[in-house]
C-alpha cells in the first residue's frame, strides 16, 4: 500500500466569496494541498485559525472588522511558528515592510495568484520565504 503523504492545510481569509472560492478550487485541485477552512473577515480569521491550526493561511490584507496586519500580529503572538501568505491588491512598500516585519513569510498580489500562489505555498509550508522577483523590486524602488 502506498503512503499517503500529509496534505498541506490551508486557510483562505478574504472578504470577497469569488477570490475564496476560486482560490479553494485552485488549492483542492492540488494532490499536496486542501482547503481547511476559510473566513470573509479578520475576527472569523482568528477563530478559525485557532480552531483549525492550518500549516498555511492566505491573509488578504483589507479585511473588514479586523484588518489583515492585525489578524496576523495578533495570531503571531499566540502561534509564534504560524506561516502567513498575504494577498493583496494594494501596491505598496510599507505593507510590504509591515507584512515582512509582521511575520509574514510571503506576499502577493492577487495578479499575481495564477502563476506564484502553489509555489509560495509549498515554500512557505516549508519554513521558506517567498517572494517575487516583482515585489522585491517594488521594494527596491522604495515606492
Amino acid at each position: 500500500m502506498p503512503v499517503e503523504t500529509q496534505r498541506i492545510r490551508v486557510l483562505v481569509v478574504d472578504d470577497h466569496a469569488g477570490m475564496r472560492d476560486g482560490i479553494s478550487a485552485m488549492l483542492n485541485a492540488q494532490p499536496d494541498m486542501v482547503v481547511a477552512g476559510d473566513a470573509s473577515n479578520g475576527q472569523e480569521a482568528i477563530e478559525k485559525f485557532r480552531n483549525l491550526q492550518p500549516d498555511v493561511s492566505l491573509v488578504d490584507w483589507n479585511l473588514p472588522l479586523i484588518r489583515g496586519d492585525e489578524v496576523i500580529a495578533t495570531l503571531k503572538k499566540e502561534f509564534p511558528e504560524a506561516r502567513f501568505i498575504v494577498i493583496t491588491a494594494l501596491n505598496d512598500s510599507d505593507c510590504i515592510r509591515r507584512a515582512m516585519s509582521l511575520g509574514a513569510q510571503a506576499y502577493l498580489h492577487k495578479d499575481m495568484l495564477r502563476r506564484e500562489l502553489i509555489p509560495a505555498i509549498r515554500a512557505v509550508s516549508q519554513g521558506q520565504q517567498y517572494f517575487p522577483e516583482q515585489i522585491v523590486n517594488h521594494l527596491k524602488k522604495g515606492s
